[in-house]
């Protein structure tokens, strides 16, 4: 066990601090869900994952595009009607209801020649937005960095 020599006590005695986003009042839809969109031309608010995930996805979205923020994610609903299509570096979070007080999340990866599965997690109860955030952070800074790389080599190769 390491000592933190600030505070002459083990570094595992702190209790770690989870910050959560502020909640915003936003408006609503008639289904009771945030008024979210990804459709060019309209309202695009986000809203912290964490406010989505106690309940099913409503039935005209196909899931919510993620965005790493602020230490959580942010989210905006994809309608059906959009086209499914998930932006190069972007994830696409799905989820159904597994049971009660249960969902299964499905996570897809937005790449230049379409989308790819990146995880799944079954049975996740609560606020389960806590659980897929690594994952999501970890991918948006791996294909942030490649995408860097990648406009570096053409620079000096070309």
């Amino acid at each position: 066990m390491t000592t933190d020599q600030r505070w002459g006590r083990s570094c595992c005695d702190r209790a770690a601090k989870v910050r959560r986003a502020p909640r915003r009042n936003l408006p609503r839809t008639g289904a009771g869900r945030p008024a979210l969109s990804l459709v060019p031309g309209s309202d695009t608010r986000r809203v912290g994952l964490s406010e989505l995930t106690g309940a099913p996805m409503p039935a005209d979205v196909r899931g919510a595009i993620v965005t790493p923020s602020g230490g959580g994610l942010t989210a905006s609903w994809l309608p059906l009607s959009a086209p499914d299509r998930v932006p190069p570096g972007r994830v696409l979070l799905s989820w159904t209801p597994a049971g009660p007080e249960q969902m299964d999340v499905t996570a897809h990866l937005g790449l230049p020649g379409g989308r790819v599965l990146l995880a799944m997690w079954p049975g996740l109860r609560g606020d389960w937005s806590t659980v897929v955030r690594p994952t999501v952070t970890e991918v948006a800074g791996l294909h942030s960095a490649l995408r860097l790389a990648t406009l570096v080599a053409e620079r000096l190769g070309g």
